[in-house]
């Protein structure tokens, strides 16, 4: 949940997991490993405290998800990042580990051998009384060649289910639900929405709405309108909520693990881009 406080951006500890999967054995990704690895770089040059992850198995991921929760600190500003493959099932969205085409071989293996993206979200935004950020970059296409064996599984294609933003949270899909993203293609380093991304999330005293709209006005405008990112807010707090707070001497502000009364907020605002 969010707090109302003034000048709140500035006294909060900072901290991110950023996990990248792409050898996958069937249908590997060109980019996600190189998404994760610089979008890290990038926070901890603005202060964050990063875990890192790249190509995790299931049991990885978990570990990995466990351990970042049991760290969060109440006030923390949180981010999560995950570009990988993704798969809805029954209105529910997971995220694939780089072993998940190997061991999900029918429908009672999805829940055990892959992360519930809305679970996830819940488990880490409780944890803190502020701001969490929870950012999937893995609407791309299916990992399964039949999906039909998943009864309840949408088809090939068809992306990611919308999620329920818990209180204090900010949900940034790379592309509306229901479509794919684009993993990168050509010369590009990058998948098309983290390399926007990329380019904004270092800006100076920029409100991370503006951020997140800023990055899919341009991805929007380089797919030529055929990816259009999409996020579910509800986060509301009466100040600024920066990522790269600078002051007037251009020293990055602290951002100490205070913690105050937290005041809930219920606001739930879905937006294109």
């Amino acid at each position: 949940m969010a707090t109302l406080s003034g000048n709140v951006s500035k006294l909060h500890r900072k901290v991110a997991l950023v996990i990248g999967n792409q050898s996958y054995s069937k249908r590997p990704l060109a980019n996600s490993v190189n998404d994760a690895n610089d979008l890290a770089d990038a926070l901890r040059i603005i202060g964050f405290q990063v875990t890192l992850g790249v190509d995790c198995t299931h049991q990885k991921m978990a570990n990995l998800i466990d351990a970042f929760g049991d760290k969060i600190q109440d006030q923390d500003l949180v981010m999560f990042y995950f570009a990988g493959h993704g798969f809805q099932y029954k209105e529910q969205n997971y995220l694939l580990p780089v072993d998940a085409d190997e061991k999900i071989k029918r429908e009672t293996n999805i829940k055990f051998n892959s992360i519930n993206a809305q679970e996830t979200l819940e488990s880490l935004s409780s944890q803190t009384s502020y701001v969490t950020i929870f950012i999937l970059d893995c609407c791309r296409e299916y990992l399964f060649d039949d999906t039909s064996k998943f009864r309840g599984a949408k088809s090939s294609g068809s992306g990611l289910h919308a999620m329920i933003a818990p209180g204090g949270t900010l949900l940034q899909f790379a592309c509306a639900p229901g479509s794919l993203a684009a993993d990168g293609g050509g010369q590009d380093r990058n998948g098309l929405y983290t390399k926007h991304l990329l380019k904004q999330i270092s800006v100076p005293n920029k409100h991370v709405d503006l951020i997140f709209s800023s990055v899919g006005a341009e991805v929007y405008k380089e797919s030529k309108g055929k990816q259009m990112p999409y996020r579910v807010s509800s986060v509301m707090i009466d100040d600024n909520i920066y990522l790269n707070a600078i002051d007037a001497d251009s020293k990055r502000l602290p951002s100490p693990s205070s913690k105050r009364t937290p005041v809930p907020t219920t606001v739930n605002i879905a937006t294109k881009f």
